[in-house]
Order: C-alpha cells, then sequence, then structure tokens
C-alpha cells in the first residue's frame, strides 16, 4: 500500500468537477458574480438570471416547463419550486421562486403534461418515509391553481446517480417515456408487458469479470431500461434495455427516440470499454449493457449499435432543438450535455436505413459547468442548469439574436422514410402471431437494414416457437436461418439444439459477409449459453468445423472464434490463443470503437487532461488482453513453454495506463490463470509473472483459520462494512496481520519487515475504502520508494527486484521481497532496458487466504494503527 494511491484516487474525484476550457473557434463571456468562463457559438446571447445556491435553494437537476410560461425545478435533494422567467435583462430574486407546498422532491426528472406536473423521484425508500423513488402525478385538485395533491403511480427500487431518472411526452401527446439508470430494478407491472422478451439473460460464453473496484458487481441484466404509461398511470409498458446510465431522451421532428448513455471510465484500455453513446430508442430494443466485462460488443446481433460514439463524459439532458429559436441547422437535431466537461453537443442526426447515423459538433461549453437539464422555452430560448452533487447551482437563459427565420433545404427521403415505416410496422406486430405477421417478419429476416432484421427477429421471439418451426426446418438462405436460430436459441429450449445445428451446419463461415460471420458465431455461442454444452459428438463436428478459420483475418470474427474454440476444448487453442495474444501485444492493437478524447480536448482540463494524455501514451494493448483474459480460463493444451510466454506477458500489459480499474482487473485475471497452473509449478510461474512466493518466510506465521475464497472488491466491502458482524479484539486482528502475511514487509508500531510502506499511520492517511483498495490492488499506483527494477534481457525474458549491488560488468537483483538471502546475477551486457517495475512487490489475493471473520478483524486493526487501546476496541469492550 502507498501513498501515490490515495493521490490517484484524489485526481479522479478532482475529475468529477473539471470542465471544459475556452475553444478558440468561439466567443467569450463571462459571468463576473459566479467567475465562469463561456464559449458561445456568435449570434447568442447568455443571460444568468438566477443563483439558486446563492438563495439557500439547493442544487438543481431537473427542469420543466408548465402552463402561462412557469417553470419547474427540482434540488437534487430537496424541494420543487416554481417561477416565472424574468424579462430580458433581469433577474430572479429568491420571492421570485416559490417552493411548492407538498412534500414530494429529490427529483431527477420533472414534466408537465396532462394538466399535472409529473415526477421522478429518486429517493431511497426508508421505514419512516412517506415517499421515496417512484414517478408521482402532482395535481391542482381544487382549480385554485396551486399543486396541491400527489398520486404514486409506480414505485421503484432504486436510487442515486444510476436511479430513476427523466420524462419526456409522447409526439402525438398521449403518452409519457420515461428512463432508468440500471441499478433502478424493472417493475414486475413492466415485466409482465414487455416489449423485450422478459427472459434476459448475462449472456456471455465463458466467466466473465466483475470490476475490480466493486461497482455495480450485483447488478444484473437488463440494466437501464425506457418504459412508457398512459396519463393515470393504469397501463405501462416496457420498452427498452441494455443500458448503463443514460439520463434523459427525446423525440426529434420524425417521432423516433433517442437517448445519451454513459460509459464506464474506469474499464478504459479493457477490450469491452465503450466510450459515451447516442442510441436510437426502437420498441423492443437491447443495447447489451452488462457488469464487468460481460458488456455485449456492438456488433452482436441481438443488441443494436449506437447511432453516434463520443468520448469521456457524464451525460446529462437530450432535447429535440425543433421548437427553439434557433437556426434551422439544429430543427432535426439533439442537444445534449455533459457534466463532466462542461460541454453541449449538437448532434447532428442524419437518416440512414431506417435508423440514422450522425455527427456532433461543440454547441457551446464553459468552466467550471457541471450541467444538469435543460428545457425548451415557450419563448423559443433555451433554458438551463448547472449543479448536481451539492456543487454551486446557476440557471441561464441561451437566446438567438440573429435571423431564426430563414428555413434551410430538407429534401424529403422516400426510401429512408419507407423504411422507418417498415421497421414501425414489424415493431408494432411484435406481441402477435398472427400468421400474417409471421410471414411478414420472415420475409424480413434477412433485409439488408440491421434494424429491420432486429424487429422482424423480434417477433419471432415473441412467438411460440411451433407458430414458426416448419418456416425454419424449410428454409435454406443463409441469413434467415441465422437470425431465426438465434431467436430460437433464445427460447431456451434445450429439445430443439439438435434442430439448430443442423441448419447451420451447412453454412460455411468463409461464404458469408463479416456481418453474418459475427452473427453466425453469435448463434452458436447463444445456443450453447441458453441450451447447455453440446454433446461431445455435435461439440467435436462445429468446432472441427470452426477450428478451420481461426486464426481470421478480422480480429471480431476472431475474437468470437477464439471464445468458441477454448469453450469447446478445440485441438491446439490454447497455443492458438497464445499466438494471438503475442501477435497483438507487438502490434500493441486497441479494440475497436475506444473513443478517447484527443490531446486538444485533454489540454481544457489541466489535471484530468493530463490523466488521459497518460492513456494516450501509454495505451493498453486491449486486443491482447481479450485473449489473455481468455486464455485465463485455459485448463488445458498449455506446456511449460507457452505458460512463460503467458504469464511474462503480464510485465508487458501492466506497464500501460488505463481506467482506475484497469490493473485491478489484470491483477484478477492473473489470479484466475493461476488457478489453473498445478500446485507443483505454481511458485515458478508466479516468479514469472512477478509475484514470488513466501516460501520458508512463513514457516513461523500462524495459518489463516479458513477457510477462504477468492474475494471481489465488492465482497471485501460487504464484510468490512457489515453492522451485524462484529469485529474481534485486537489479539484476532494482529494474528490475522500475521496470518495474511502483511507483516512480512509492513510495519506496525515497530514491528514487521521493511520492504513496504510502515502501516502504523495508515488509518489516518487512508480512508476504509482507500485502504481495500490498495490491498486488494497493489499494481495501481506503487511509490518509487518501494518499486522494483525490471530488467529486460536480450533473450527477451524479465527480471524483477530489488537491486542489491552492480557494478560495471554485473547486477545483482534480489527478486523475492521475502527472501533477501535469494539471488540473482545478471550480467549488464544482456541487459536491454532497465526501468521501475509495474508489477507490485506486494503480491495480490493475499485476502483470499482469510475467512469473512479474520477480513474483518484485519481491517479494524489497520484502522487501530495496531493500538489495542485504541477507542474503537473499548468500544467493543463496552458492548459485551
Amino acid at each position: 500500500m502507498n501513498n501515490s494511491f490515495l493521490k490517484y484516487i484524489a485526481i479522479m474525484a478532482f475529475v468529477a468537477t473539471m470542465i471544459a476550457c475556452k475553444d478558440d473557434t468561439q466567443n467569450e463571456a463571462a459571468t463576473p458574480a459566479s467567475e465562469i468562463k463561456f464559449n458561445i457559438p456568435d449570434g447568442f446571447s447568455l443571460e444568468e438570471i438566477y443563483h439558486p445556491s446563492a438563495n439557500e435553494q439547493g442544487s438543481w437537476v431537473a427542469l420543466a416547463q408548465g402552463p402561462n410560461g412557469i417553470i419547474f425545478s427540482c434540488d437534487q435533494y430537496g424541494k420543487i419550486f416554481s417561477f416565472t422567467p424574468p424579462k430580458n435583462g433581469e433577474e430572479l430574486s429568491k420571492e421570485d421562486v416559490s417552493p411548492l407546498d407538498i412534500e414530494i422532491g429529490q427529483a431527477h426528472g420533472l414534466l408537465w403534461a396532462f394538466n399535472s406536473l409529473y415526477v421522478s423521484v429518486n429517493k431511497r425508500w426508508e421505514e419512516d418515509s412517506d415517499y421515496g423513488s417512484g414517478i408521482y402525478r402532482i395535481a391542482d385538485t381544487d382549480g385554485d391553481g396551486v399543486l396541491d395533491q400527489s398520486t404514486m403511480l409506480l414505485k421503484l427500487q432504486g436510487d442515486g446517480e444510476h436511479g430513476p431518472h427523466s420524462l419526456v411526452l409522447s409526439p402525438d401527446g398521449n403518452e409519457i417515456y420515461f428512463i432508468a439508470g440500471n441499478h433502478t430494478l424493472v417493475p414486475d407491472v413492466l415485466k409482465n408487458n414487455s416489449r423485450l422478451p422478459n427472459n434476459w439473460n448475462e449472456d456471455n460464453l465463458l466467466p466473465t469479470y466483475l470490476d475490480a473496484r466493486g461497482h455495480a458487481n450485483d447488478i444484473k441484466a437488463p440494466g437501464g431500461w425506457v418504459a412508457k404509461f398512459n396519463a393515470d398511470g393504469t397501463e405501462w409498458e416496457l420498452l427498452s434495455a441494455g443500458y448503463r446510465n443514460p439520463f434523459d431522451i427525446a423525440f426529434n421532428n420524425d417521432g423516433e427516440l433517442f437517448t445519451y448513455d454513459s460509459d464506464m471510465e474506469w474499464d478504459i484500455g479493457m477490450p469491452w470499454y465503450r466510450p459515451t453513446r447516442i442510441c436510437h430508442v426502437v420498441p423492443g430494443s437491447e443495447y447489451g449493457w452488462r457488469t464487468g466485462s460481460g458488456k455485449w460488443p456492438a456488433y452482436y446481433p441481438d443488441n443494436l449499435p449506437a447511432v453516434h460514439n463520443l468520448t469521456q463524459g457524464s451525460p446529462t439532458a437530450v432535447l429535440s432543438a425543433s421548437s427553439l429559436n434557433f437556426p434551422s441547422k439544429y430543427k432535426n437535431g439533439l442537444l445534449v450535455m455533459d457534466w463532466s466537461f462542461g460541454t453541449v453537443y449538437f448532434i447532428d442526426l442524419v437518416p440512414k436505413g431506417s435508423s440514422y447515423g450522425a455527427t456532433r459538433e461543440q454547441f457551446f461549453s464553459g468552466t467550471p459547468l457541471p450541467l444538469t437539464d435543460m428545457i425548451s422555452g415557450s419563448d423559443g430560448n433555451l433554458y438551463f442548469a448547472t449543479g448536481g452533487r451539492n456543487l454551486d447551482s446557476h440557471f441561464y437563459r441561451l437566446t438567438y439574436t440573429g435571423d431564426a427565420t430563414a428555413k434551410a433545404d430538407t429534401v424529403e427521403n422516400a426510401e429512408n422514410k419507407q423504411l422507418r415505416e417498415l421497421r414501425r410496422t414489424l415493431e408494432s406486430f411484435q406481441k402477435s402471431s398472427l400468421e400474417e405477421v409471421l410471414s411478414l417478419a420472415w420475409e424480413n429476416l434477412d433485409h439488408e437494414d440491421r434494424f429491420i432484421r432486429y424487429a422482424a427477429r423480434m417477433v419471432l421471439e415473441h412467438a411460440e416457437f411451433d407458430a414458426w418451426k416448419d418456416r425454419f426446418s424449410s428454409e435454406t438462405e443463409a441469413t434467415k436461418l441465422i437470425n431465426a436460430s438465434i431467436a430460437l436459441a433464445r427460447t431456451d429450449d434445450p429439445q430443439h439444439q439438435q434442430l439448430l445445428y443442423k441448419k447451420l451446419e451447412p453454412i460455411q463461415l468463409e461464404t458469408l459477409t463479416k456481418e453474418n460471420q459475427l452473427a453466425l458465431l453469435r448463434a452458436y455461442s447463444l445456443s450453447f449459453i441458453r441450451m447447455g454444452k453440446p454433446a461431445n459428438a455435435a461439440g467435436n463436428v462445429i468446432a472441427k468445423k470452426l477450428n478451420n478459420s481461426f486464426p481470421h483475418a478480422n480480429n471480431s470474427v476472431n475474437k468470437e472464434l477464439g471464445q468458441i474454440l477454448l469453450y469447446l476444448e478445440a485441438d491446439g487453442i490454447t497455443e492458438g490463443l497464445v499466438n494471438q495474444l503475442v501477435k497483438h501485444t507487438e502490434e500493441r492493437t486497441v479494440s475497436e470503437g475506444v473513443g478517447l478524447l484527443d490531446e486538444q480536448t485533454t489540454l481544457r482540463s489541466e489535471q484530468y487532461g493530463e490523466i488521459i494524455r497518460e492513456v494516450l501514451a501509454k495505451m493498453p494493448p486491449s486486443e491482447a488482453i481479450y485473449y489473455g483474459m481468455l486464455l485465463s480460463n485455459a485448463e488445458k493444451g498449455w506446456n511449460k513453454e507457452l505458460r512463460e510466454t503467458y504469464f511474462s506477458w503480464f510485465y508487458d500489459v501492466l506497464g500501460s495506463k488505463g481506467g482506475m480499474s484497469f490493473k485491478a482487473y489484470m491483477e484478477n485475471v492473473r489470479q484466475r490463470a493461476m488457478s489453473h497452473v498445478p500446485e507443483s509449478e505454481k511458485d515458478y510461474f508466479k516468479e514469472i509473472s512477478g509475484e514470488y512466493s513466501p516460501t520458508d518466510a512463513v514457516a513461523d506465521l500462524p495459518q489463516p483459520q479458513g477457510p477462504g475464497g477468492i474475494y471481489t472488491a465488492g465482497d471485501i466491502q460487504d464484510i468490512v462494512w457489515n453492522e451485524e458482524m462484529k469485529a474481534g479484539d485486537f489479539e484476532a486482528g494482529k494474528r490475522a496481520f500475521e496470518a495474511a502475511m502483511c507483516v512480512l514487509c509492513h510495519r506496525v508500531r515497530g514491528e514487521g519487515g521493511a520492504a513496504g510502506p510502515d502501516l502504523t499511520q495508515a488509518h489516518t492517511k487512508f480512508g476504509t475504502y482507500d485502504l481495500i483498495h490498495a490491498v486488494l490492488s497493489p499494481n495501481d499506483e506503487i511509490s518509487d520508494q518501494y518499486a522494483h527494477t525490471l530488467l529486460e534481457l536480450a533473450d527477451g525474458k524479465n527480471l524483477a527486484g530489488r537491486i542489491q549491488s552492480e557494478n560495471e560488468e554485473e547486477i545483482v537483483l534480489m527478486p523475492n521481497p521475502y527472501n533477501e538471502t535469494y539471488t540473482v546475477t545478471i550480467k549488464k551486457e544482456t541487459v536491454v532496458q532497465r526501468g521501475p517495475s509495474p508489477i507490485s512487490p506486494m503480491p495480490g489475493g493475499l485476502l483470499n487466504r482469510l475467512n469473512p471473520q479474520e477480513i474483518k478483524d484485519l481491517f479494524k486493526y489497520l484502522q487501530s494503527g495496531g493500538d489495542e487501546n485504541h477507542e474503537s476496541y473499548n468500544e467493543n469492550e463496552s458492548q459485551d
């Protein structure tokens, strides 16, 4: 554990408030009272018309326009307010902004519709609370113009920044659409009326890796979701799912719905990382978010691709610009807000088949400007708020001062319109199994438009297989068979598995387009996941067929082949995967769609920008990491040479720079891989990968009571913060400190080793959360004081350790921190390069030897600084 780890945590926390800076192509404006510098496009005028924080009215995160120009706003942790915006050049006073005389508040979403205020409350339900997360309708029951009664329409379980979010009225004014983040459970009323078949699953062929720092580890499919309901909340329907944490939704001029989904910035550098993105929310759509490493790639045919990928950020508001008094170029596009970088982007939607593509440009930005919500005012102006997380909150009006009457030339694209109408027709039939509906769906299973193929397949998934079994059995066209096989696999019925294999067997991978190659491989994977591993004979036939195409020239096809062949234990697959690992490490191949900020943009933030530039300079070979993760599941096909290549590889990858979870993930990969190494060879391969065994140093230490386990960060957090589980006394904590082998390298009150930092005062420098992650992921940040030196040798091998001595000819290295009598002498002429080792001398997984009670005792001991008279131990005694 080291102090630079805490520094890294502090930098990443600072990221949350760092905002995008000046763009020289735009005008500068400043608000003297708040010292905010804005970049406003030509022809626009900005006014700050209220400062909620200065008037003790919280930090606003939600806005809505009501009747007669009234605007509603809500403090993230407080009340709902109402006010009438002032005339140009004027500001609001505190007296102009009135709280509603009603208990409901803490809203992430507000909407005026059906003569009522609809509110999406984001608040944890407490036993003594009268309200919590849910959708409410606030009405004026006595007609005096004052909202006076709230009615809960739908109770929701989920809260926080990934909880219930925003609301929008449908273009026809008849329904309300609602969006929730991935920590919001889908209520039964929606599960029972869903455009997606409600048998959703993780659908990953091989075991995934949960976030190494514990985030969302217990959150499963379907992730974030979108639903719609009628005015009185008596009819509900789930429309779309598979998002991470989109905050808002909006319709464009074509009546199509869009959202702006968030990324998981801790995953930067990992092969499954995907940036923030604009998604087309079509009925029945699945967008493939799964926790940890389980996210589906965009090419999986059972989910849909983004309309547009952005970069890093924190998505908040999404708004159609059609009703704004803005230049015509904005009319069919979207304005989207990024909270982290204080930027509003214009997303110019471009028809593409039955869906859209998009381009983006920065509309305006500011520093600091944590943007939360925006609305189109009845006067045609843009109103927006800043704040969130109790930050300083402001309310603004942006007015276009140029000529907005000129209309851009627009040409109706008849083909795109027809394709949208076909897709919508199929979507409207998703729950119908009428013969003519199934006929239309089957006809379009091979449509060249991906969104139409998807909609057609969803019709099949809602119908009973018997209703289209004859069509499937007689079909010979490859694309239809592949997509129908995906639908069949997702019925979860193993009795049809042999029929599925029979229909797919004649289809040869190399005769297909890339899109169909990936779809065929996904069909096979889903059949294994949903119907079970095939019998040996069937599995061998599939493995032999696919093995002929591995390795493949296309990276995406190659990855899918690799995991299927590993799953089926195909001949030579372990060696083949090691070869791919080496190839992509040497080529430093980065997976498609990573979407990092460009260097110029990083200059907007002094602290955050520096971190991103480090990633750009030391980008992990994410494609190689994919194969490294696959190989961590390989039990067969190894020899000593292959294992040496694989475990030595960890030095290469850990010298890169990724997100906060990057190195912790890699440590988990190494531990899983090590679990497949024969016990008699473990010490050698630990040494090869930079982890040294304590050997004789543990002879005099107490052994763990056990049994242990393979703990994640979330597991440790649950143990340490479990209030029902009482920590032991001082002696129990000291024993756990020794049994976990911490004492070999760390001192507490003068006792222990000196290879690592003294932990006596660790509790004054680290919070419990930081301590947990410093123990679980020692490679995250390594102090220069305790880092080993890495020597890269001419024969390709790596050696790391403390340098005991060196002269002009030789270096004497101490590789094992537990045994300083063990040394290795290296001729200097064989050293190609030297530098700090990216692998900490502190091994990962030390806590895996302990049982939960021992872990609880250990952290109590560390939090006490090894002081048996610490007040926390006295508290234990007083409770006895």
